[in-house]
C-alpha cells in the first residue's frame, strides 16, 4: 500500500485537514498514483511549490498540536476534579459500594472488572431443588413479582445515585481521553514518517541530500512529534482509570443483562459517536439504536445529510446489536414499538445517551417506562465541526473553522462565541 493512502486511512477524518499534505507534495515532485514509481526528469519538480507546501504542513501541524496540548492539560483538571468527586462520594456513608438487594440477594463485587463494561457479575442464586406445594407455588409467584418490583426500584435508585453518576462521568471521560491520547500519538508518528518519506523522495528525485538536515531542523522545531508529553499524560490517565475502577459501586443483580436503548442521527459518524456507543455497555449487554431516516433528519436539522441512511446504519452497526429506522421527527411511537412490555415489567431495559440533549423527544414516556442514563460527550468533537471544515463552500470558512475554538457541544465558534455559520 502506498504511504499516502496509509496516511489517509489511518488518520481520523476529523484530523485529515492538519496532516502533512503528502499527495500535494508528491504532485510537486511530478508524481501521481500512476507514475509514482517512475523516475521522471528533475525538470518536472516544482521546488518552490514543494517547499511552500512543506512549510504550510509544518505550520498546520504546529497549530494543531499546540491547541491539542493546551486542551489536554486544561481537560486534565476537569478529569482530576471528577475523580476527586468520585473519591469523596465513595467514602461517604451513603456510598453504594456494598448495597443489599431486595430479598437479601447479594450485590456484585465492586472490583469484578476493569473494562468499560462489566460482564462478570454474579448470577442470582439457583432455584431450590424441592418441588413447592400449590400453596407454596402461589407464595413463590407473589414473592417473585414483589422481587421484580424491588429489582426495578434498585435499578432506578442506582441510576439516580450520586455515586453511580460520579463513577460514570469519571470512567467515561477518562477512557475517552485515554483513547484520544492514543489516537494523537499515532497521528504524530504518522506525520513524522510522512516528513521522512517525502524528503527521501525529494532527494532521490532532485539528486540532493537535504533530508537529514531538514529532519534535524524538524526535530528542534517540532520536537512534539516524538510524543513525549502526550505519552506521560496517557500513563497518568491509565493510573486514574485504575483508581476509578476500584471505586465502582456494586450493581444490582441482572444489571448487566439489560437491553439499552438509544436514538440518534449519526451523520458524519465520528469518534464522539463511537465513544458514546462504546460507553452504553456500562448499562447492559444488548444495545438497540434508533436512527432517523434522511427525510426526518432534514426536518430536524434544517439541512441535508452528508451520509445517507444506509451509510449511517453501516457506521453504527459495529457498535450495537440491533438497529431500527425512525421515519419521523417524533421518535416516541417507534421506541414504544421496540420496547416490550415484558422488559418494562421486569426492569430489563434502560435508555442511555450523551448529555448534549437532556430534554430529548419522548423523554417523559421513556422515563416512565425505564431508567434514563446520560454520559458526557466527547470534548471538541461534533458533526457540525466536520461539516464546516470539509463541506463548507467557502474555503476561508473551512480554514477558520479548522483552527477555531469550540464550545461545550463541539461546534466551532468565533471570537465572540457565536457558532460559525455554514452556508450550504
Amino acid at each position: 500500500m502506498k504511504f499516502g493512502k496509509t496516511l489517509c486511512d489511518r488518520t481520523l477524518k476529523e484530523w485529515r485537514f492538519y496532516t502533512v499534505d503528502y499527495e500535494a507534495l508528491k504532485r510537486a515532485l511530478g508524481e501521481n498514483d500512476s507514475n509514482s514509481d517512475v523516475q521522471l526528469s528533475t525538470t518536472c519538480v516544482d521546488r518552490a511549490e514543494f517547499f511552500r507546501i512543506l512549510d504550510d504542513s509544518e505550520q498546520k501541524l504546529t497549530k494543531f498540536y499546540q491547541e491539542k496540548e493546551r486542551w489536554a492539560f486544561d481537560y486534565m483538571k476537569t478529569l482530576e476534579d471528577r475523580v476527586t468527586a468520585l473519591r469523596e462520594v465513595a467514602a461517604s456513608p451513603e456510598s453504594l459500594l456494598s448495597p443489599t438487594q431486595p430479598g437479601g440477594l447479594p450485590s456484585s463485587p465492586a472490583s469484578s472488572n476493569n473494562s468499560l463494561s462489566d460482564n462478570s457479575l454474579e448470577d442470582e442464586p439457583a432455584t431450590p431443588a424441592s418441588e413447592p406445594t400449590i400453596l407454596n407455588l402461589e407464595t413463590t409467584i407473589t414473592q417473585l413479582v414483589g422481587s421484580n418490583e424491588g429489582l426495578k426500584d434498585s435499578y432506578r435508585k442506582m441510576g439516580e445515585s450520586k455515586h453511580f453518576h460520579k463513577y460514570i462521568y469519571a470512567k467515561k471521560s477518562l477512557t475517552t481521553f485515554h483513547r484520544e491520547l492514543a489516537l494523537l500519538l499515532e497521528f504524530l508518528e504518522l506525520n513524522k514518517t510522512a516528513f521522512s518519506k517525502i524528503l527521501k523522495k525529494f532527494d532521490k528525485k532532485c539528486r540532493t541530500s537535504i533530508r537529514e538536515e531538514r529532519l534535524a531542523k524538524l526535530a528542534e522545531t517540532h520536537s512534539f512529534l516524538e510524543g513525549d508529553v502526550l505519552r506521560e499524560l496517557k500513563d497518568e490517565v491509565a493510573f486514574m482509570v485504575e483508581e476509578v475502577n476500584s471505586l465502582k459501586p456494586s450493581l444490582p443483580n441482572g444489571w448487566e443483562n439489560r437491553k439499552v436503548y438509544t436514538i440518534g442521527c449519526f451523520d458524519l459518524f465520528h469518534r464522539g459517536h463511537q465513544n458514546v456507543l462504546l460507553s452504553l455497555r456500562e448499562f447492559g449487554c444488548y444495545i438497540v439504536a434508533g436512527i432517523h431516516d434522511d427525510e426526518s433528519y432534514i426536518k430536524l436539522k434544517n439541512k441535508p445529510t452528508i451520509d445517507k441512511l444506509e451509510t449511517r446504519m453501516n457506521n453504527v452497526k459495529p457498535y450495537v446489536d440491533q438497529i431500527y429506522v425512525i421515519p419521523s421527527t417524533d421518535p416516541l411511537t417507534y421506541i414504544k414499538s421496540m420496547v416490550s412490555d415484558q422488559d418494562i415489567a421486569s426492569g430489563g431495559c434502560c435508555y442511555a445517551r450523551g448529555d448534549d440533549m437532556l430534554k430529548f423527544p419522548g423523554r417523559d414516556w421513556v422515563e416512565s417506562a425505564m431508567p434514563v442514563h446520560f454520559v458526557p460527550r466527547t470534548e471538541a468533537c461534533s458533526s457540525t465541526l466536520l461539516r464546516t471544515i470539509y463541506h463548507a463552500q467557502d474555503e476561508s470558512l473551512r480554514a477558520k473553522a479548522a483552527f477555531a475554538k469550540t464550545r461545550y457541544d463541539g461546534k466551532p465558534v468565533d471570537e465572540q462565541g457565536n457558532v460559525l455559520k455554514l452556508n450550504q
